[in-house]
C-alpha cells in the first residue's frame, strides 16, 4: 500500500485542486469524503483511488479490497483534502461521470436555473434518486453538484442520477422534444389543479430568491404555484422541487410502492 505523508506531494497537490470547481473540471475528478460516499463511489465503479487515514486501515479493510488503488495518508494530508472540521478517515478520488447527450435522456428530468445553495442542489439530487428520475440539468449559475457540500446532501445520488451541465439552459430546454416542461412559479396557476402531464416531464426549479429567469420561464408548458396558505412568502427550493417530483411520481404510469 502506497503511503503519502506530505501535502507537498504532487499527487496531493493535484487532489487539493479538486476542492474547487475549476480544479474538478480541469482534472475530470472529484472527492467523495466519508465512509458512506466512499462506499457509494467504490460500489458504482467511480472511485480511482481510496485514501485511508494512517492507523485506520483495519476499519476500512473491506472497502479497500474493492478499490482499484488504496493509499495510506497522514492526518495532515487528509485534513488538506477535506472541508470538514472533523473528517472521517477515508475519502475516494472519483472520475466525474459522463452523462452523455440530452438526446439519450430518460423521460423524467428536472432542470435547475441558478440554484446557488449546494445543499439544495444535493437535496434535490437525493430526491430525484429516491423517485427514480432519469437526470438533472444544471446551468452555469448553479452550485456544483460535485462540491463537498452538495455531495454530502445528495447522499451518493450523483453516482446514480445523470447530471447534464447546460451552458445555455433555454436552448437545452428547446431541444427536449416531447417533454412537458413544468415550472414552479409563484405567479402561476394553482399547482394541484393542473391537468395530467404527458409521459415525458421536465420540472423547472429556479433561484432561491429570484425564481426562474424569464427566458427559462418562457419555455414552460405549465406555470404552476404550490399552495402556501400560511405566512411564509415561499418554500425552500429543495422542498418545492421535492413536492413536484413526488407529484409526477404519484401520477405517473409507475405509482410509488
Amino acid at each position: 500500500m502506497t503511503a503519502l505523508s506530505s501535502v507537498s506531494n504532487p499527487r496531493v497537490r493535484q487532489w487539493r485542486q479538486l476542492l474547487a470547481p475549476k480544479g474538478r473540471r480541469a482534472h475530470g475528478l472529484f472527492l467523495a469524503e466519508g465512509a458512506h460516499l466512499a462506499k457509494e463511489a467504490v460500489d458504482a465503479g467511480a472511485a480511482e483511488t481510496l485514501l485511508v487515514l494512517s492507523g485506520q486501515e483495519e476499519a476500512y479493510a473491506e472497502l479497500a479490497r474493492s478499490a482499484p488503488e488504496v493509499v495510506r495518508v497522514s492526518p495532515q494530508v487528509l485534513s488538506a483534502l477535506t472541508d470538514s472540521r472533523t473528517p472521517q478517515g477515508v475519502l475516494a478520488v472519483c472520475r466525474l461521470p459522463a452523462a452523455g447527450g440530452l438526446e439519450a435522456a430518460g423521460p423524467r428530468l428536472a432542470a435547475l436555473n441558478r440554484l446557488q445553495d449546494p445543499g439544495n442542489v444535493g437535496a434535490i439530487l437525493r430526491t430525484l434518486d429516491a423517485a427514480a428520475f432519469d437526470g438533472l440539468l444544471v446551468d452555469a449559475g448553479c452550485a456544483d453538484p460535485f462540491s463537498p457540500k452538495a455531495l454530502r446532501a445528495s447522499m451518493g445520488a450523483v453516482f446514480r442520477v445523470p447530471v447534464y451541465a447546460c451552458g445555455d439552459l433555454p436552448r437545452a430546454l428547446d431541444a427536449l422534444s416531447g417533454y412537458d416542461r413544468v415550472a414552479g412559479d409563484l405567479r402561476g396557476e394553482p399547482y394541484y389543479a393542473h391537468p395530467p402531464f404527458g409521459p415525458r416531464v421536465c420540472l423547472l426549479v429556479g433561484n432561491e430568491g429570484a425564481g426562474l429567469d424569464a427566458d427559462v420561464l418562457s419555455r414552460a408548458d405549465f406555470r404552476l404555484r404550490l399552495p402556501i396558505p400560511g405566512g411564509a412568502e415561499s418554500l425552500n427550493a429543495a422542498v418545492a422541487a421535492g413536492l413536484m417530483i413526488y407529484d409526477v411520481l404519484q401520477s405517473g404510469e409507475n405509482p410509488p410502492v
